[in-house]
């Protein structure tokens, strides 16, 4: 699992905006501009998540415009850093904080791991472990060989 704040977050998506959209950002910011105003009379606190899809959370600022970052973007932009990964992106605004215009990002990347191994493998992978003296992934493989010779005796 990885965790990002806003500034990774930013750096990342500075990063790929190039690469993906084939442009170059003079500032990239994260905006509150997306219809909070009927938030604004109930709640000063709110959350915007993966959830919010299409909601626009960011001006990229070019030489002559500005663009809007939608949350699927800057999804996207994830993805493309974590190719395997599940991303979770989450912007906490906090609208009493005074001169605080931007949300507290953060996104965590998680992965699936559950790649099958077989017997043989997994031997190969217990002797790589005991050659490097790496107790804890001796014990993790040695826990998934029984586990899967066992699974094989049942079938």
């Amino acid at each position: 699992m990885i965790k990002l704040n806003t500034v990774e977050i930013i750096e990342i998506i500075k990063k790929q905006i190039p690469k993906v959209m084939k442009i170059t950002p003079v500032e990239l910011k994260f905006t509150d501009d997306f219809g909070r105003t009927s938030l604004t009379a109930t709640d000063h606190k709110f959350t915007l998540t993966n959830q919010h899809y299409s909601a626009k959370v960011m001006d990229c600022v070019l030489e002559t415009q500005v663009r809007p970052i939608l949350m699927c973007e800057i999804i996207y932009f994830l993805k493309c850093e974590f190719i395997d990964g599940h991303v979770d992106v989450r912007l906490d605004y906090d609208i009493c904080v005074e001169g605080s215009r931007g949300p507290t990002a953060s996104a965590v990347i998680t992965f699936d791991h559950a790649t099958q191994l077989g017997i043989e493998e997994l031997a190969d992978l217990i002797d790589l472990a005991l050659h490097m003296n790496d107790r804890a992934w001796f014990e993790e493989l040695s826990s998934q060989y029984v586990k899967t010779k066992a699974e094989a005796f049942i079938r």
